[in-house]
């Protein structure tokens, strides 16, 4: 088994395995790990594996390749393929055939991926648990029973229990870096604009960013460089100024993540770079300004649906009324605390190069489970405590990458997530 994207594009150059056998082996772990996670809504064998062989006659007959020929690759449930459903694994789209290509999916086929299926996600990517889908819940590869996060949960999963080593997902606020977490993979959102979303169901236009979930930070920055396009290389740690996150970010969080992030920040620190405590002041009301903006747009987009309630999720249509209850007058003054938001990041991040903190409040919580405790205080799954700690950086636009950093006394993976100022992926990769 090829375990990360980069030993995969290498062996197909170097002609050690060709693109029919990463193909027919991710199809075979696919199989294996469905009945566990329920990572993908759909699975294309016949297409990929006649695309695989074209790849290979592409190798024997000494073509030039793309950075990705031959490998097999997944996207989210809201990415267009053409041919394919787009659903956002909701009952309330299923019929809907894509007539091109997403974007993202068109460089991906151009870097010479191939495109094996569509994860599963949380309804129209309005949740952060994915344990509401019309295709039934995900659940996480390091222990079934627990979630993996949203909305992006079948591509984490898909890409943690090593069935494909990319898979595309998207983050409005936090929809990669949730499940990137909860399951112990890299997940970067990136500088919100920096990828085009056409061809992407979207949940709120002004917050949408597509991204990739891949095994390693090496393989994010190759994903990175084949969605932009950009052939750049990441810097080094040394004499890197990264300021880990108290205040808000420290108040919540359970212990063992905290002490997680405190020893990413050592492992830094040994690396070269200057590390230091910093407080980002005034983001207490940022988890529900983002709810505002978000619900309010998610009903702009899709409002329509409350006409045939009974094709959503009992949780998605209450949002989604939510939504369309609130007023010009609520998106205005949220759009403005937005900037204000924002400010205060940019404050820190003109002292300190990359910011440092969880990712999320808690490891993986139990599938099913709706509420979690926390530093006393009881939090709704469903209802925001997943992305209590990436909806504030949502709102500045910023990029972001989540990583593992170790495990909970449960044996359930840990992350934190790196913020950088616009368009500086490369120094968080």
């Amino acid at each position: 088994m090829v375990r990360t994207l980069i030993d995969a594009a290498t062996a197909v150059q170097k002609k050690e395995l060709s693109p029919v056998e990463l193909v027919e082996g991710a199809f075979e772990r696919a199989a294996r790990w469905r009945p566990v996670t329920n990572a993908f809504s759909q699975l294309h064998a016949e297409e990929a594996l006649e695309e695989a062989q074209q790849r290979a006659h592409a190798v024997a007959d000494g073509e030039a390749l793309g950075p990705l020929h031959g490998v097999p690759v997944a996207v989210k449930d809201l990415f267009d393929v053409v041919g394919w459903e787009t659903s956002g694994s909701s009952l309330a789209y299923r019929g809907q055939m894509a007539r091109t290509d997403a974007m993202v999916v068109r460089r991906l086929r151009a870097a010479g991926a191939i495109v094996m299926g569509k994860t599963n996600q949380h309804e129209l990517a309005a949740g952060g648990t994915s344990s509401i889908s019309s295709h039934g819940p995900t659940r996480n590869p390091w222990n079934p029973q627990h979630i993996t996060g949203g909305s992006s949960g079948g591509s984490a999963a898909a890409v943690a229990s090593r069935v494909v080593a990319l898979a595309l997902g998207s983050d409005t606020g936090g929809s990669i870096r949730i499940p990137a977490s909860f399951c112990g993979v890299v997940g970067l959102k990136p500088t919100h604009v920096a990828l085009p979303v056409d061809g992407m169901m979207s949940l709120a236009p002004s917050l949408d960013t597509p991204g990739a979930l891949t095994t390693t930070a090496e393989d994010a920055a190759l994903a990175f460089r084949v969605l932009t396009g950009l052939d750049e290389a990441p810097g080094t740690v040394e004499k890197t100024r990264i300021g880990i996150l108290g205040g808000f970010f420290g108040s919540r969080a359970d212990p063992e993540l905290l002490a997680a992030v405190d020893a990413a920040g050592r492992v830094l620190s040994q690396a070269g770079a200057e590390v230091g405590p910093v407080v980002v002041e005034g983001l207490d009301d940022a988890p529900e300004t983002w709810s505002i903006i978000a619900m309010a747009e998610f009903a702009g987009g899709h409002g329509r649906l409350l006409r045939r309630p009974e094709t959503l999720y009992p949780t998605t249509r209450n949002v989604l009324e939510w939504g369309a209850r609130l007023t010009a007058v609520d998106y205005l003054h949220a759009r403005e605390r937005a900037v204000e938001v924002r400010a205060r990041f940019l404050d820190a991040l003109s002292e300190w190069d990359i910011l440092l903190a969880p990712a999320t409040l808690v490891p993986a919580p139990l599938l099913g489970a709706e509420e979690i405790e926390i530093a006393g205080e009881r939090m709704g799954v469903l209802r925001g405590a997943a992305g209590w700690l990436t909806r504030p950086i949502s709102l500045t636009g910023l990029p972001t990458l989540s990583l593992p950093v170790g495990f909970s006394r449960m044996g359930l993976p840990l992350g934190a997530q790196l913020v950088g100022r616009d368009r500086e992926e490369w120094s968080l990769l």
